[in-house]
């Protein structure tokens, strides 16, 4: 679920043949083709369902399939453990300012995690790619206490003082194409009410260009 939660910004935005949205294409067609025979002994018929509908010649039935053999990739080093608790952390500060009723989706908010600095240079490895796990319009890793000028930084509610998390509503303009909170909207004349990541998207958006993304 959070695989393909994060997934949707790049397979709705990105050009069709574009590098990072082929790859996570990829990445999904593994998956499925894993997840059907496993689960083909415990729910048969629904399996037999999902069968029919993937792609590629195949048996007659996922009964008479093999283990899917997944591909051998390079490892990422990334602490995915620390990604997922800070997530959970982060979720909880943005679901109070939804129930607050200043943000209406979390694409409407901004982040700054304050941390030592360990645990800031694992969290700087996932680069801009970080504000798209997180789902979040911007996300800053800074090393340090926070100042005294935030004062909304609170410790995370599974990290604790690991990292302290300040949530605030983004005051950028969003873009109508892909919904981000961004500064540069409206930098573009010809594109006043887009962000600059999606000008790049549209101007190949027939061709295998688009952004280049760290992660599959």
């Amino acid at each position: 679920g959070f695989y393909l939660d994060v997934l949707k910004d790049r397979m709705y935005t990105l050009p069709k043949r574009a590098l990072a949205r082929r790859s996570a294409q990829t990445a999904i067609w593994h998956v499925a083709e894993a997840m059907v025979r496993w689960l083909a002994p415990v729910l048969s018929f629904t399996a037999e369902e999902i069968w029919k509908h993937l792609p590629g010649q195949r048996a007659a039935s996922v009964l008479h399939s093999t283990w899917h053999e997944l591909p051998q990739v390079p490892e990422l080093l990334r602490d995915w453990d620390l990604l997922l608790r800070l997530r959970g952390d982060v979720a909880r500060e943005l679901e109070k300012l939804r129930a607050a009723g200043t943000i209406g989706a979390p694409l409407e908010a901004e982040i700054d995690l304050w941390c030592e600095a360990a645990t800031g240079e694992k969290l700087t490895a996932f680069g801009d790619e970080l504000r798209f796990l997180l789902i979040v319009s911007e996300a800053r890793v800074h090393v340090g206490a926070p100042p005294a000028a935030s004062a909304g930084a609170v410790p995370g509610a599974t990290l604790g003082e690991a990292v302290r998390i300040e949530v605030r509503r983004s005051q950028a303009t969003k873009c109508v194409r892909c919904w981000h909170y961004r500064a540069d909207v409206g930098s573009h004349a010809e594109h006043p009410e887009l962000c600059g990541r999606c000008i790049e998207n549209i101007a190949d958006f027939d061709g295998d260009g688009g952004e280049t993304r760290l992660i599959a």
